[in-house]
């Protein structure tokens, strides 16, 4: 893998203005902090939240969709590489541990920097970005092997997951047999759709505690699709081996660099 990385920043905004609408020769790379952003790429469109990454490819037009809210912030990175990125990632994803991210994004920015950055230490903390955007495909499936109904259940869960949602409403959704579709969804991705459900949002809680510091634990739980607070606890102790509380006072991130 051939990889060049170059400028990277973050961006906060005073609610005004909006993405250019552009196109560039290079790759971008952005993760929103806070707020949501509405992006778009050729003909497809995106709403990036906290926590989601979204790629842009280099050679295609994309920009802003609506004004930059106010409370919207995001770390933003444009580099070249051989396509192997773009090629083998989604565009848009949800990070599964943000604290990791934010320290190699971190040290990213503090090298960058410095009276005399090194670009090799720079492009190995961008790989390691890379990597933990990759903790969710870890398990490989061909495309063709796929079930469209499999790919379409784990597309609504991925839009809906802060929703009220229980296998029996995503079934109705889909217009099949909920035992059905909870075997055809086991055997395709390796566990249950809940299981899966649950990941997503335990993703969202962990980067909700890291970076909305003022919301509580309640709150977070909320935020992040669990009405019960109890089953909350319980579910991010057996993903995260640690409390909500303890988590957060673990993984809260040091500052950002604003350049």
């Amino acid at each position: 893998m051939s990889i060049q990385t170059l400028l990277a920043g973050k961006f906060i905004s005073v609610g005004k203005g909006r993405h250019l609408d552009r196109i560039i020769d290079t790759d971008e790379l952005i993760v929103v902090l806070q707020g949501e952003l509405e992006m778009f790429e050729e003909e497809q469109h995106y709403r990036i939240r906290p926590g989601e990454w979204l790629l842009l490819e280099h050679g295609k037009r994309h920009g802003g969709l609506a004004p930059y809210p106010a409370n919207l912030s995001f770390f933003w990175l444009h580099f070249r590489d051989d396509g192997e990125i773009i090629s083998t990632l989604p565009r848009h994803g949800l990070l599964q541990e943000p604290a990791s991210f934010s320290s190699y994004a971190q040290a990213y920015l503090n090298e960058q920097s410095s009276l005399e950055p090194d670009k090799k230490i720079m492009e190995l903390l961008f790989l390691l970005m890379i990597q933990e955007m990759r903790r969710q495909r870890l398990r490989q499936i061909s495309p063709a092997a796929v079930p469209p109904l499999a790919i379409a259940a784990q597309k609504y869960i991925r839009t809906h997951f802060q929703k009220e949602l229980t296998l029996e409403t995503i079934a109705s959704e889909l217009h099949c047999n909920a035992q059905y579709l909870s075997r055809l969804y086991r055997r395709t991705f390796g566990l249950t759709l809940t299981e899966d459900l649950n990941k997503m949002r335990i993703a969202r809680a962990k980067w909700l505690l890291a970076y909305e510091t003022t919301l509580s634990i309640k709150e977070t739980a909320r935020s992040s699709g669990f009405n019960d607070i109890a089953y909350f606890r319980r579910q991010f102790k057996r993903y995260c081996s640690v409390s909500p509380n303890d988590y957060r006072k673990r993984y809260l991130p040091g500052q950002w660099n604003t350049q």
